[in-house]
């Protein structure tokens, strides 16, 4: 018993070195490194991750290449916020996003296709009321996700501010030093 308390008190004995602003960690348990990342940054490549492909396709269409233009913009739209989330450290959520947004454009093509699908959608012949409603079906699927796009874009920039504000602060963990076989806490203190 006496020994795991000693074993524990290591760990705790290094917060005074941790506070003065000197990394004292035991051996195998170094903090990850802690580099602040720019908001404006974030939300730029974001944009540029979304307009890029946009411009390509158009630049594609413009140059007689229709049929490869559908591809570029869809990946455009649905993966380009992400690039801002990569550069964040928080690719998981980005990629989380880029499914819903996915989701939603899938699921209005899904819509459109079942309302086309009897016949009405034929834009060779008169309009009907199918085609009316796959119209709004599709005006409202393609608003829904600009609105997804606008918030990732728009959110980034407080995203990384969060991150930067609790990866810069103290944090106590709970951890677990296999070498000595205890359990502890490490204190780190990123400046």
């Amino acid at each position: 018993m006496k020994l795991k308390f000693m074993r524990s008190l290591r760990v705790v004995t290094c917060a005074g070195t941790l506070l003065a602003g000197t990394v004292a960690v035991l051996p195998g348990q170094e903090p990850e490194p802690y580099e602040a990342k720019s908001p404006t940054l974030a939300r730029r490549l974001s944009i540029i991750g979304t307009a890029l492909p946009l411009a390509v396709g158009y630049a594609l269409d413009k140059g007689g290449y229709g049929d490869e233009v559908g591809p570029v913009v869809v990946g455009g739209l649905i993966l380009g916020p992400v690039l801002g989330y990569v550069y964040a450290g928080e690719a998981g959520r980005g990629m989380a996003q880029a499914g819903l947004r996915a989701a939603v454009m899938g699921a209005t093509a899904g819509v459109m296709i079942a309302i086309c699908s009897r016949g009405g959608c034929d834009p060779l012949q008169s309009l009907g009321a199918e085609a009316a409603l796959a119209v709004v079906v599709a005006v409202a699927g393609g608003v829904y996700t600009g609105m997804l796009i606008m918030r990732d874009i728009d959110g980034i920039g407080d995203r990384v501010r969060a991150r930067n504000q609790r990866l810069g602060a103290i944090s106590v963990l709970p951890t677990y030093f296999p070498e000595s076989r205890a359990a502890g806490l490490v204190l780190t203190w990123r400046h």
